[in-house]
């Protein structure tokens, strides 16, 4: 078998993530209140939703903390500056700026320190807090009858298929798990700034494109996606206890509450 070079790896991380930005925004652009016209993209990686935004007529913008992530936008976008350099704590935007915010597989990252090779996490002692300050960060830039969404690998699950040494590794964990949250963890975090949150149907979100590559993904893609359907029935009825547990990944929905 062909090892990878590490410039192969890359090129193949960022064609999945150009992919999956087209399929985040497909999915949200239906979610969004009709009214919204400014959003943000937080940790946006390299922009490549930002792109999909502005050509839907939304006025986009992104925020990522990686200058590498800030190089890539201002090589490929040399006249359009709208990736801008900062942490997801502490916001350089005035107060209700936003209709809207989209933070897709971010907020697991926040308080950790995270290793390669093998693939380690160690979550810092203030994580509870720094991550509780990002939702706070999203109720001061959001207006008032604004929505942001969260989305990540779901804590409660006990397989993470997103983090690793490889694309599309399998990483077992315990629960709580020092990297990923759940959902009670953000209902949490949204209680310290006032925030009410729901939970999302998780089909048209996720499509497991990087398990897929593997033969066990394959075999697994239709068990899971009747799985999918049927913890969506769940959350349509206001059936939270098992989706909250036993969905892979979970989209949230952030609202200030009235």
């Amino acid at each position: 078998m062909r090892i990878m070079s590490t410039s192969e790896l890359l090129h193949d991380a960022e064609r999945l993530e150009s992919e999956a930005s087209d399929w985040r925004v497909s999915y949200y652009s239906k979610r969004l209140p009709a009214n919204a016209k400014r959003l943000l993209d937080l940790g946006c990686g390299n922009g490549y939703a930002v792109n999909a935004w502005r050509s839907r007529g939304v006025q986009a913008v992104g925020v990522d903390i990686s200058r590498y992530r800030l190089a890539r936008w201002v090589a490929e976008h040399r006249d359009r500056r709208l990736l801008i350099l900062a942490d997801a704590r502490n916001l350089p935007f005035r107060p209700e700026t936003f209709d809207a915010v989209i933070s897709s597989g971010m907020i697991e990252h926040i308080g950790v320190q995270e290793h390669a090779n093998p693939y380690t996490v160690i979550a810092e002692a203030d994580q509870n807090e720094s991550r509780a300050q990002v939702i706070g960060e999203l109720s001061r830039i959001m207006r008032s009858q604004g929505i942001s969404y969260l989305d990540f690998p779901n804590g409660s699950f006990p397989i993470d298929f997103w983090h690793g040494d490889q694309l599309g590794a399998l990483r077992w964990h315990g629960t709580p798990d020092a990297l990923l949250p759940g959902f009670r963890d953000v209902a949490r975090w949204a209680k310290t700034s006032n925030m009410m949150i729901g939970l999302e149907a998780l089909t048209g979100r996720l499509a497991f494109r990087q398990v897929g590559s593997h033969w066990w993904g394959k075999l697994l893609a239709k068990p899971v996606a009747a799985l999918l359907q049927f913890l969506d029935g769940a959350v349509a009825r206001g059936w939270l206890s098992l989706p909250i547990l036993i969905y892979p990944y979970l989209v949230i929905s952030l609202r200030k509450a009235r």
